[in-house]
């Protein structure tokens, strides 16, 4: 995407409530003609003109959504994201109907023969999954995850005679002054603790219905069915708990490492839970660049990394498919969505001055040019994007690719980022398995009262993260901090697939030390494959090892203690 003739600007594309009924028609036509095709041709054909109305279904839905989360205060795109959130249930119900003729349809193997055996396999998962059973409780699950997530965006924070949301607040709480960081957490810490009950009631509610979907549709519980979700057909539970252990046994000295040089660095005699997001004496660097030319910025950034001027990001921002700075009534957080039916990607942020500005531009910035990369390589919706463990190497590795860049963000502290942003990807690790792991045991124990699920956190906490301290803190030290995080609400058993993209993303940044060029090719490469493979199959395919290798974690700390002088 280095030229935009023909391409329409965002503010033009019209949103139009999506049609159940027609969706309907077409399932039921295309049942019809799958149950009986002998000849493949008649058979894609019908599949094709499923794909257009799926393509338009999810391309509104997906509209929806943004528009919504641009301006939360609409009253009318929020009743449309709960109208959508209905839809997509019963839509999902009429896909798997699809999906379950697709799997007998007489010319089944002609099929796989012409276009591979991925969209079979997402079919035969897509039906163990979904049932006209379940309808109802998926619309409840869903009507949960975006109460959580509404209240999330409408959090109004008291902070210096200013009113602010949670991501204008987070620069306070990286403040080299340690008493404008105590007053910061302080401030979050009473928000969470205000909307404890509510969100315990939330969650507590959410556990309940994905396990009832799970034990409907014949699952033990809900991680056997979170799984089938995610589509992590070439590995299980016992892999990702090896994985969690060598981050245990590798990463996790590491960090404490980190935090004890942190802690001397300050000449603290204890570095408490508010100091953490402060990892320099001086301060962790920011953007040298107003971040009203983030969006200039970051497309001569893309651009050098890349080789094409302008690049995709200068296209998609002229044409209004990027929106990168915190507001006020915006909604929290950050993400790359697919307008499927225009093939163009949307990037949404919230940038606030920190460090965690750039990343973010970058990481959604990698998912949206794997999106543009992958746009034809299947002819099937479903196939053009792969698991998402492998859609977080495309954005976590792009992090990393534009770190010889820095220096157009952060000038003569390009080094300081680089340096604080590795820092912090080795403390994530560890996080991102703590997560992970409270949600095996919440989902392994739905009867768990809200009081014990905190207690539980406590106690992976002192697991993950040995190095925290809690003082007058009620929520954090309750352990009410799992709260913030909203992939555990809206997105179950998802944050591991961070922790896994984040060591393979890391072996192309050690690659890229010794071959830039050869680690942009293997970058290329993955991001060209789509989902047109399974994960471990995508990465034997480019030539990067699986990162339930220990010893390729063994390597990686390795290496990032050298880079970090540890």
């Amino acid at each position: 995407m280095t030229e935009s003739k023909g391409m329409p600007d965002f503010g033009k594309i019209v949103y139009e409530r999506p049609s159940v009924e027609q969706f309907k028609e077409c399932v039921q036509a295309t049942r019809l003609k799958l149950m009986s095709a002998r000849d493949p041709e008649v058979a894609s054909a019908a599949l094709f003109d499923f794909e257009k109305e799926l393509i338009s279904f999810d391309t509104m839905v997906a509209l929806a959504n943004i528009l919504h989360d641009l301006d939360t205060s609409d009253q009318f795109y929020t009743d449309e994201v709960a109208f959508c959130d209905e839809a997509s249930a019963t839509v999902s119900e009429l896909c798997s109907a699809v999906y379950s003729v697709l799997l007998s349809t007489p010319c089944a193997e002609e099929l796989k023969e012409k276009y591979g055996d991925m969209i079979f396999r997402k079919a035969q998962n897509y039906k163990e999954t979904v049932s006209n059973e379940v309808v109802d409780d998926l619309v409840e699950e869903s009507n949960l995850e975006m109460e959580y997530a509404q209240i999330q965006s409408e959090a109004e924070i008291e902070f210096d005679g200013k009113t602010l949301n949670l991501s204008m607040l987070m620069p306070y709480l990286e403040s080299l002054d340690r008493d404008t960081r105590i007053r910061a957490h302080k401030a979050l810490d009473d928000y969470y603790m205000s909307k404890k009950e509510t969100f315990d009631e939330i969650y507590d509610k959410m556990v309940k219905v994905r396990t009832k979907i799970a034990q409907k549709l014949g699952y033990k519980n809900f991680i056997e069915l979170g799984y089938k979700r995610m589509e992590r057909f070439d590995y299980n539970c016992e892999d990702v708990a090896k994985f969690r252990e060598a981050i245990l046994k590798y990463i996790v000295p590491i960090t404490q490492k980190i935090r004890a040089l942190q802690k001397e660095r300050f000449g603290y005699d204890q570095l408490m839970f508010y100091d953490l997001p402060c990892i320099f004496k001086s301060g962790n660097p920011v953007p040298t660049v107003k971040m009203e030319d983030y969006r200039k910025v970051s497309g001569d950034v893309f651009a050098a990394v890349l080789g094409a001027k302008p690049s995709f990001f200068d296209v998609l921002s002229d044409h209004g498919f990027t929106d990168l700075i915190s507001r006020k009534g915006k909604s929290t957080g950050g993400y790359c969505m697919y307008l499927e039916e225009y093939a163009i990607p949307f990037i949404f942020m919230n940038a606030n001055g920190t460090a965690d500005d750039v990343a973010t531009i970058v990481h959604e910035g990698g998912h949206a040019y794997a999106a543009i990369k992958s746009a034809e390589v299947s002819p099937f919706v479903e196939c053009l994007s792969p698991t998402l463990e492998t859609c977080e190497i495309h954005s976590t590795s792009m992090e990393f690719l534009t770190y010889p860049y820095m220096e157009k963000f952060y000038g003569e502290n390009a080094q300081a980022y680089r340096e604080l942003h590795m820092t912090q990807a080795l403390l994530f690790l560890p996080y991102g398995c703590m997560v992970d792991e409270y949600q095996h045991i919440v989902y392994d124990n739905p009867d768990l009262t809200p009081d014990e699920r905190h207690a539980e956190w406590k106690k992976l906490e002192e697991k993950y993260q040995p190095y925290i301290i809690y003082d007058d803190h009620p929520f954090h030290a309750m352990g009410g901090a799992w709260m913030k995080k909203d992939h555990i609400f809206t997105t179950p058993f998802y944050y591991i697939d961070y922790c896994l993209a984040h060591i393979c993303s890391l072996e192309l940044w050690d690659e890229s030390q010794i071959d830039y060029k050869s680690a942009l090719i293997k970058y290329n490469q993955l991001c060209e494959c789509g989902g047109t493979e399974t994960f471990l199959k995508i990465l034997e395919g480019v030539g990067l090892a699986s990162p339930f290798d220990v010893d390729t974690i063994k390597r990686l700390a390795f290496r990032t203690c050298e880079f970090l002088e540890l």
